[in-house]
């Protein structure tokens, strides 16, 4: 039967090239969409590594301040920041915070490897704050913050990109920005800066105060209660402390927000935009089949004569349709697998195989399903009706 579809269609690829060409364009759109939703929908589901909630952030920028002041000044807003009972912790942090849209990268490097990794400039209360669970070793010390000493913290992606399978713990690392080394005194799991869509990264954590440029932000996990009117009287000491910096309090969950609208807004539109393209394609193959059953209800009727029975009959322009997909599909993956094989954009080749997958059994789904109405339509010619029209 597939044999006799595709010598009919063959016999009619004029007619059918339009619909052939739409189907394998709805086929490209469709299949980069669906990368972009599995390739996010992939990050989305690793876990993010810490804890956004009731976490508040205060960015210091230093304005006419100097140096000595201004760090002076972040330090002992941490501290009195704490005092307050709706505070349960309060940690020194870079600018770098979780979903603060800001990179700060450098080259870490170890018997010749060098990893580019998100550098974070952090306190002992980091992990804290921000309840980052731990799988090996520990986090940096009160102690050793306060005598600067130069200790280390590795995501799990720095650990496995530096050392492989060999133990990190009590390696010593350096920076390309000098030849201070580091010693490493924990590993913990993912840590994804800018939120759940991000892709697995490395990530390491820094005494702040073995770097010559501190932390400048401070980070506070409050208590549920803690509302406006605290925050007002809390931008207000912090406004004592350092007068001449610029202070703006922000809410970690509130980041969260608008960096996950950054990456649902283009797959919202894209999607948008693909099932428009697949509304036209499945409006376009229903007029078309349609058109061509009408026409052909002399030879409708004439094999409802000869003894084909309806089902036979649905399954035949069913089919016709899906074989004409087919074409169209065949033509689209020939096309999408050479972005695994180029490389292109860097995705996993699992990410294009069940795009393609999904692609596939999208558009043959949709053309199944436009073609029953006109093939049942079909199916219901009565033979003796159409030879007494003839």
């Amino acid at each position: 039967m597939i044999k006799h579809l595709i010598k009919l269609i063959w016999n009619k690829r004029r007619s059918n090239f339009l619909l052939t060409t739409e189907i394998f364009a709805s086929f490209i759109v469709l299949f980069g969409v669906m990368s972009l939703v599995f390739y996010n929908y992939g990050n989305y589901a690793q876990p993010l590594g810490y804890d956004y909630k009731d976490v508040w952030a205060a960015y210091f920028t230093r304005q006419d301040m100097p140096d000595s002041l201004f760090y002076d000044a972040v330090a002992r807003a941490r501290r009195q920041a704490e005092a307050h009972r709706e505070v349960k912790q309060a940690a020194l942090s870079s600018s770098n915070t979780p979903y603060s849209q800001t990179t700060i990268q450098w080259s870490i490097n170890y018997e010749g490897k060098s990893v580019l990794s998100q550098m974070i400039m952090a306190d002992d209360n980091y992990a804290p704050v921000l309840n980052m669970p731990l799988e090996e070793g520990r986090w940096m010390e009160q102690a050793e913050v306060e005598s600067a000493q130069p200790v280390v913290v590795l995501n799990r992606q720095a650990r496995e990109a530096l050392f492989g399978d060999e133990p990190a713990l009590g390696k010593l690392v350096g920076f390309s920005d000098g030849d201070k080394k580091w010693k490493v005194v924990g590993v913990l799991g993912n840590f994804k800066l800018s939120g759940e869509f991000q892709s697995l990264q490395p990530v390491v954590f820094l005494n702040h105060r073995a770097h010559e440029v501190p932390a400048e932000v401070v980070l506070l996990k409050v208590n549920a209660d803690a509302d406006a009117s605290f925050e007002a009287a809390l931008m207000k000491e912090f406004n004592g402390l350092a007068r001449d910096a610029n202070i703006e309090l922000s809410y970690l969950d509130g980041q969260r927000r608008n960096q996950l609208s950054i990456t649902r807004v283009p797959m919202i539109i894209a999607s948008a935009v693909c099932g428009f393209l697949l509304l036209n394609v499945g409006l376009g193959l229903l007029g078309v089949l349609w058109f061509n059953i009408r026409k052909r209800r002399d030879e409708i009727g004439l094999r409802r004569a000869l003894g084909a029975t309806r089902g036979g009959i649905l399954a035949h322009f069913v089919g016709e349709a899906i074989v004409i997909a087919a074409f169209a599909v065949a033509a689209g993956l020939f096309f999408a697998g050479q972005f695994p094989l180029l490389g292109v954009f860097g995705l996993d080749a699992a990410i294009y195989l069940n795009a393609a997958l999904a692609s596939v059994a999208i558009l043959l789904a949709l053309v199944a399903a436009c073609a029953f109405a006109p093939s049942r339509e079909a199916a219901q010619v009565q033979p003796a009706m159409v030879l007494h029209e003839e």
